[in-house]
């Protein structure tokens, strides 16, 4: 059974041999990788109090039990894992603490997060190397300010400071607080934007392109992301000398800084050169920058693409797409250049809706090769710049196939990706013992070990036998059904499987799922019971947010009963 695996999982994080820890750690990870794992609530509630013991002092960066054994528990969203984690919370390891947090700004409960407040608040200001769940919080603007509230001395931390002006730019962009503090964040906003200026100005004169994806690469990024940063924010804490640095920003060769500045000065209504935003669209590094961030800003008629914007964004999309490809060989450069649209592809997605697929070719390193860019969204329209990203390439080369074999080796690597696809298996779930089974073999266990104990009787003999009878049969007849009994999410459809009948609903076709002490009911687009199961086939909790995880996508999205 995995309770008892992970009990034994759960001593030996804790040995003195750092062998048998990293052991215990290593199939740790290996439940971890297993999607259906079910697991008893008390097991959970023991990794978590585990999780905040002591344990032996640390060999390696891998040799963080607390961290690994909260990561394990937080794909469990169960209410008894929230309470386990709030209960335990100060006694975890700052990297279990930094996880736990994650999973807890899930719940959207407003009394956990008063409690994340005082937590995080408490972390920021004693800690030197807590990392702020920067993307975690962006949804919750009241949260972000009332951690400001109380740190934003910490603007002075050199740890801190990068992370709090995310949070300002979240909060302010919100729309919640705009120019929030800004007697105390435009000094300093200003004085680390010159300081970091001085940095980029060592990279301007020798810019360009090329040089930042082949050579500079991380030690430029950063300078280019803070520099970013800075800009952003600059259009909610604006003043004279703020307006003259836009200018200067607008005049550096990095066409990123560039166009950043540029849309400040736009959403302000500042004076701008109509030619730097054209150049800004045609740049193939921003144009889908500007067109997002003027659709964004409501401004979505000063983007000066005016026809064939889709085949436009193609060049970008698949730029991107390449470039930050991960490196799995070292020495090798990706940087695409001579990028063209060769043809185009009409299909449909999973989903059934039209889409379109450009076949591009570029060249990196003096070879030509084949790409994808796509699928952009025909139902928002023939020039629509929403798509479903599946923009790819293997680095096939271009003259190793006409544009036809190009096409069929296209919707052949799609087929078998469908296929791939509807033949997984992405949660499952079959039921547990009933409490009748469990009712008797529990009986029959209790009167055994009292018979062991007090001795045999010989009347009590049959009643024992009888229970054991009936216990053991009730046991064997449930878990020989309930093997032919389950719930699955297949591909993107939900399926019952009871015996040989089986029940079946694509996922996209799912108007509701609701619950009762009983049953789990799941409604179809007509608003009809498409089918039912008891609700102990599932442990629901589970079942909810695979099914909300798979119905994200959706622009009509179920309604999911929490």
């Amino acid at each position: 059974m995995i309770e008892l695996k992970m009990r034994s999982i759960l001593k030996q994080v804790k040995s003195e041999n750092p062998q048998k820890r990293y052991e215990a750690l290593d199939q740790l990870f290996q439940y971890k990788q297993d999607e259906g794992l079910e697991i008893q609530i008390d097991v959970l509630k023991e990794v978590i109090k585990t999780a905040a013991s002591g344990f032996p002092e640390r060999v390696d960066n891998w040799d963080n039990p607390s961290f690994y054994l909260i990561d394990f528990v937080c794909d469990f969203p169960m209410s008894e894992v929230v309470e386990g984690l709030l209960k335990h919370f100060d006694g975890l390891d700052l990297q279990a603490k930094e996880r736990a947090i994650e999973f807890l700004l899930g719940t959207e409960d407003e009394e956990i997060f008063y409690l994340l407040e005082e937590k995080i608040v408490g972390l920021i200001q004693s800690s030197e190397n807590f990392l702020i769940p920067i993307r975690e919080l962006a949804n919750y603007p009241m949260l972000i300010k009332g951690i400001l509230d109380k740190t934003l001395d910490k603007l002075d931390s050199k740890y801190y400071k990068f992370m709090l002006y995310d949070l300002l730019l979240s909060l302010n962009s919100s729309g919640y607080e705009k120019g929030y503090q800004k007697g105390i964040v435009l000094p300093s906003l200003l004085k680390d934007y010159q300081m970091e200026k001085e940095e980029y100005l060592k990279f301007d004169a020798d810019f360009s392109s090329k040089y930042v994806y082949t050579a500079w690469k991380n030690s430029y990024f950063a300078v280019r992301t803070r520099i970013r940063l800075f800009i952003s924010l600059m259009e909610y804490y604006f003043s004279e000398e703020v307006g003259a640095e836009l200018e200067q920003a607008m005049r550096f060769r990095d066409p990123f800084i560039q166009t950043e500045a540029l849309l400040v000065c736009i959403g302000k209504n500042l004076p701008y050169n109509a030619s730097k935003l054209a150049e800004a669209a045609n740049q193939i590094e921003t144009a889908e920058m500007v067109y997002w961030e003027l659709k964004e800003k409501n401004l979505e008629h000063l983007y000066p693409i005016k026809e064939g914007k889709q085949p436009h964004l193609a060049k970008t999309r698949l730029f991107s797409t390449i470039i930050n490809l991960p490196e799995e060989e070292e020495g090798v450069i990706r940087f695409p250049e001579d990028i063209k649209v060769m043809d185009k592809i009409e299909t449909e997605n999973m989903y059934g809706q039209p889409v379109r697929y450009y076949l591009m070719s570029f060249v990196e390193n003096g070879t030509k090769y084949a790409g994808w860019a796509g699928g952009y969204a025909l139902e928002d329209g023939d020039d629509t710049a929403e798509l479903w990203d599946g923009s790819y390439t293997d680095f096939v080369e271009w003259d190793a196939a006409s544009i036809e074999e190009h096409k069929a080796a296209f919707f052949k690597k799609r087929a078998e990706e469908q296929q791939e696809h509807e033949s997984s298996i992405y949660y499952e779930s079959s039921p547990r013992l009933s409490r009748g089974a469990w009712f008797f073999l529990g009986l029959a266990i209790v009167h055994w070990v009292k018979a062991v104990f007090t001795g045999f009787a010989e009347d009590s003999i049959p009643i024992l036998v009888l229970l054991t009878v009936i216990g053991g049969g009730l046991c064997v007849y449930e878990l020989s059904n309930n093997k032919k009994r389950r719930v699955q999410i297949v591909g993107q459809q939900l399926v019952k499987v009871d015996g040989s009948k089986q029940h079946v609903i694509e996922i996209a076709e799912i108007k509701k799922v609701e619950y009762n002490k009983k049953n789990v009911v799941v409604y179809n687009k007509k608003n009809e019971v498409a089918f039912s199961f008891p609700l102990r086939w599932v442990r629901y909790d589970l079942f909810y947010a695979h099914i909300k995880e798979h119905t994200n996508h959706l622009k009509e999205q179920p309604f999911i009963q929490s």
